[in-house]
């Protein structure tokens, strides 16, 4: 992440000046994180359809991802910001308390809304300190737990306004359902959107999206913009149609955002996905009320939560693609010399001697080893024979075309396989690898020499065999006074 400035798929947010103070101050931090929680509570009421409930409330997403990223340090923002809700929602239901009976609810509310998100965005910490960093892990922990925090605070949410005169318990009935799937949304699909605002602040935060394995933060392309247009507009169209067939069934027609979402999912960066994802859930919140699709409700809630846990899976995809990817270079690489291990080599040699066999074509296998390794490393260490070691494969390597392969058999014994050539062709090689070795120097060893033993596959014989015919070259040409080349015959 560069110093001088934070940007959020490529739009800059932050100025320089006031992401130093972020970072450096807790007293700015705090303040940046209640300015925020005042404006996300304001859009959960601009898409409310009930007293008490709205499509989704973000601002759970919020105090989710401030808990996660700057732990109980948040606290003082998130307790301000619930304490001044308070006030202004008793002036926004015209709710009449007394002010300590306002400041009572406040305080009663502040407990029943942090406390759950605190314990879940902890639990999620204490996951990830302890190894379990692998992207699958911390994604199916998180739905977990932002299932159950946010069921934990409807149970405490609900009584807490009824017994402190902020709600009638009649509608405690009607609005517990809501309640937690909205708040469920809000976290599904706002705290991702947090956690890479608030983790590019915070020195030292644990997760920052940009972490995730294959992935770097991009800007704004026109394949992005053409992805972000498609799914707008299969969204209005969606609730269009339910608007216009004033069906339930037709509401349902929102779930297709599916498919464009693990689109950009797996094509685009995780804030990228962050940001797609809460804007889409804005748009849906939005249209409910614009159309008034509130007999639908619950489907669009619904459709939010799977639509923001599919992204977050489809994140994995890439990830774990690389993952694979590095476990089988990891697998399939000798890690000293960065030639193919042996299991590597053993897979291609049989799979070379099978299309020789089918299509009758040459191939040729080479063994060769360096003469008095062990000499070496007793003399010089075996960090000088290791270097040894890289030298000799780097010269082989050069010397060879893409399409042979150069792996480690075990200790200082190669082996290379030379499709589509003959003998003749393969000692010039390794004619040409000896020439080479005397150019090259390490540490005090006065050079390198190697010795070859090449052997020809001839029909109806298998790898076994033919490695064997090489390595007894090997053993000849040793017996000939090393350095040198020894042809196999069949």
């Amino acid at each position: 992440m560069e110093q001088s400035r934070v940007t959020i798929s490529g739009l800059s947010v932050l100025s320089p000046v006031l992401l130093q103070l972020l970072r450096q101050s807790w007293l700015a931090r705090n303040l940046l994180v209640f300015v925020l929680w005042l404006l996300v509570w304001d859009i959960g009421w601009l898409v409310e359809y009930t007293h008490h409930a709205s499509v989704w409330f973000p601002v759970a997403g919020l105090t989710f991802a401030a808990f996660l990223i700057m732990g109980l340090s948040a606290l003082p923002a998130l307790l301000a910001g619930c304490i001044f809700i308070t006030f202004y929602t008793a002036e926004h239901y015209n709710i009449v308390l007394s002010t300590p009976a306002l400041l009572y609810a406040a305080v009663a509310f502040a407990f029943a809304h942090m406390m759950p998100y605190a314990f879940g965005a902890l639990l999620l910490r204490a996951i990830a300190q302890h190894g379990r960093r692998d992207i699958t892990t911390v994604i199916v922990a998180f739905l977990v737990i932002a299932a159950s925090c946010s069921l934990l605070a409807t149970v405490l949410i609900l009584p807490t306004l009824v017994v402190t005169d902020m709600m009638a318990q009649a509608d405690v009935a009607k609005t517990w359902l809501p309640f937690w799937i909205g708040d469920m949304a809000g976290v599904l699909v706002i705290a991702p959107f947090f956690i890479g605002l608030f983790s590019a602040i915070m020195p030292g935060a644990l997760f920052r999206l940009t972490d995730m394995s294959g992935w770097q933060q991009r800007g704004v392309s026109w394949s992005l913009a053409a992805k972000l247009l498609i799914t707008w507009l299969l969204l209005a169209l969606s609730m269009l149609l339910a608007a216009w067939t004033d069906s339930p069934n037709s509401a349902f027609a929102i779930f297709f955002l599916v498919i464009p979402h693990m689109w950009i999912a797996c094509t685009e960066s995780p804030l990228w996905n962050a940001v797609a994802v809460a804007l889409s859930s804005f748009f849906i919140a939005f249209w409910v009320h614009l159309l008034g699709l509130m007999d639908f409700v619950m489907v669009y809630q619904f459709a939010i939560c799977v639509i923001g846990a599919n992204t977050l899976f489809g994140l994995a995809i890439p990830t774990l693609l690389a993952d694979n990817l590095r476990l089988r270079r990891v697998a399939f690489t000798d890690s000293l010399t960065q030639v193919a291990s042996r299991d590597r080599l053993e897979q291609r040699a049989a799979l070379e001697v099978i299309r020789c066999q089918q299509e009758q074509t040459p191939l040729v296998l080479m063994v060769f080893d360096i003469d008095h390794f062990k000499k070496i490393n007793d003399e010089f260490g075996h960090h000088v024979g290791d270097q040894a070691l890289q030298q000799m494969c780097r010269v082989v390597q050069q010397n060879l075309r893409p399409t042979d392969t150069l792996g480690r058999f075990g200790g200082d014994e190669f082996v290379v396989l030379l499709p589509q050539t003959n003998s003749a062709a393969a000692a010039l090689i390794a004619e040409r690898v000896l020439q080479e070795l005397t150019q090259v120097r390490i540490a005090d060893v006065a050079s390198l020499t190697a010795s070859f033993g090449i052997a020809s596959w001839h029909p109806d014989e298998d790898y076994d065999s033919l490695f064997r015919r090489a390595d007894q070259a090997l053993y000849q040409a040793k017996m000939a006074g090393r350095n040198r080349v020894a042809i196999a015959q069949f």
